[in-house]
């Protein structure tokens, strides 16, 4: 049984790193060479997330080096050491799950068109950095048993993974669903609109594992003996897998601009009548050229012949 877990989780972590890695280099790519002061507060956060996974599954490999979820016996193995690195490991995926979602936050708040939506969004990265701190205490403070986190080790703490994992669920659909809120006045071909929704909504399917979370933890509440260790690599094995597909989702949401190549998923985005650019509705406009979403002056938006762009957002 512990050789499977451990190959599992060997898997998830080695091909998240690959599939990871990619999607980085090519929002990177596309925030530095395709647009023009593209790069901003939101790559920096997912870079600082990028690196956390990173030495989050160096840890991870580390633990399992000394033996962590092995079933032989090997003259490496340190029972001390591989819970020490487990430990290192759990504050890396806690940390980035936040950083994560603040990253994301900063792509939409390039979105927002309202002063209303900007604190929304700016009230939320609080409410999240907040929460991971605490989080992040709980599970390696009062939570911490035998030298690692551990939300089945008290009533205490199995309550608090039950509200860690329950708002994480609400905080992923929250900033899944807000593209649907933002562009939804917004004129562009359907194809397009699609597009992008889909694009910034990727982080629902990084929730999928959270809920899976949810499941487990709920079963170790009353889980004894090997089915109770079976679970904790369960648990450790779908946080590394939610931690993986979130950042990709977040990263792949820089990634339209890559997809025009693609003309089976994109079409056409020119509007017969428009030569390149098509009619700003709200405070929108669509690019033909650069596929790029700016935000347009108040009085641009109205109709007038202002030409003063307020503020240029590259969304995706």
């Amino acid at each position: 049984m512990g050789g499977g877990y451990r190959d599992d989780l060997i898997a998830a972590m080695a091909v998240f790193l690959i599939v990871d890695s990619l999607a980085m280099a090519a929002r990177l790519y596309v925030r530095t060479k395709m647009l023009t002061r593209g790069f901003g507060w939101d790559d920096v956060v997912l870079i600082l997330t990028y690196i956390g996974f990173i030495i989050s599954c160096a840890m991870g490999f580390t633990s399992m080096h000394y033996g962590y979820a092995a079933i032989d016996k090997q003259p490496q193995y340190d029972k001390t050491k591989a819970t020490q690195f487990l430990f290192a490991n759990q504050l890396c995926l806690y940390i980035s799950a936040g950083l994560v979602k603040i990253a994301v936050a900063l792509v939409l708040y390039r979105l927002a068109s309202t002063k209303r939506l900007r604190w929304v969004l700016i009230g939320s990265m609080v409410i999240v950095t907040i929460w991971t701190i605490v989080m992040t205490l709980f599970a390696s403070w009062p939570c911490a048993q035998s030298g690692s986190s551990n939300w089945a080790g008290s009533k205490t703490c199995t309550q608090v993974g039950y509200f860690r994992t329950i708002t994480n669920i609400f905080i992923d659909y929250f900033y899944a669903l807000l593209p649907v809120f933002i562009l939804r006045n917004v004129r562009m071909s359907t194809k397009l609109k699609v597009s992008v929704m889909l694009l910034l909504g990727l982080g629902a399917f990084a929730s999928s594992a959270t809920i899976a979370k949810l499941v487990i933890i709920v079963r170790l509440s009353t889980a004894k003996g090997a089915e109770a260790v079976g679970l904790h690599y369960d648990l450790l094995l779908w946080a590394d897998i939610e931690l993986g597909m979130a950042i990709f989702a977040a990263a792949a949401a820089a990634l339209r601009p890559l997809l025009k190549h693609v003309p089976a998923i994109l079409g056409s985005t020119q509007t017969p009548n428009s030569h390149g650019t098509s009619e700003a509705v709200g405070p929108y406009r669509e690019l033909g050229a650069s596929n790029e979403l700016r935000a347009m002056s108040n009085h641009e938006s109205k109709g007038t012949n202002g030409s003063d762009i307020e503020e240029h957002i590259s969304v995706v």
